[in-house]
């Protein structure tokens, strides 16, 4: 035979199998992380407000704005006061939107994906700031979701969950009352004898 034994053949087929198995489990995790990606970008909104809360702007997905809310005390100043702060929340909403954006791109795709780099580098430019200073801005507006602990030596086929528990009451505590002064109250606590 060519290719030596039987037992090489079967050994070599069986290694193929296996890393194709392990080339589908891959790509049904990459499927996965896609799919997740997708429906974050398609769910998240970014909400700015001017420092003074004047103006609040909502951003969507691709920058798109969503809404502009002013406050009565955007009225008070002057209608060029009023327009550049309206441009300004929006410029900040539209460019907090990119990089949540960005940011939700790059975790599903790991290190395959350069994509926050090049939205911060074209931000620090065109804002006049730097990538480092804008990283730290992208921590800061990163979401907090808390990641739950996993047990992974924990032995459960022993535990009983469905054994019906009595808690345990504490026992009533021993109160000592003054004999009540009229006769036609009745004290409910009293386990003495009522007259």
């Amino acid at each position: 035979m060519a290719y030596g034994s039987h037992g090489d053949l079967v050994g070599e087929l069986q290694e193929k199998l296996r890393r194709i198995d392990e080339l589908k489990q891959k790509g049904d995790q990459r499927q996965a992380a896609l799919t997740r990606m997708k429906d974050e970008i398609g769910a998240m909104s970014v909400t700015v407000s001017s420092p003074d809360r004047t103006v609040t702007v909502v951003a969507g997905p691709g920058g798109g704005v969503q809404s502009v809310r002013l406050s009565e005390e955007a009225m008070q100043g002057s209608a060029i006061q009023l327009s550049s702060t309206i441009t300004t929340t929006i410029q900040e909403a539209v460019a907090a939107a990119a990089r949540r954006q960005a940011t939700i791109v790059q975790d599903a795709l790991g290190g395959q994906s350069t994509v926050l780099e090049q939205v911060l580098q074209t931000q620090a430019e065109a804002f006049g700031t730097s990538v480092a200073a804008l990283k730290a801005t992208v921590e800061a507006e990163r979401p907090v979701v808390p990641q739950r602990p996993i047990d992974q030596g924990a032995d459960f086929t022993e535990e009983d969950f469905l054994a019906e528990q009595q808690p345990s009451r504490p026992s009533r505590p021993e109160v000592h009352r003054k004999p009540a002064e009229d006769d036609d109250f009745l004290d409910p606590f009293d386990e003495g004898e009522r007259r």
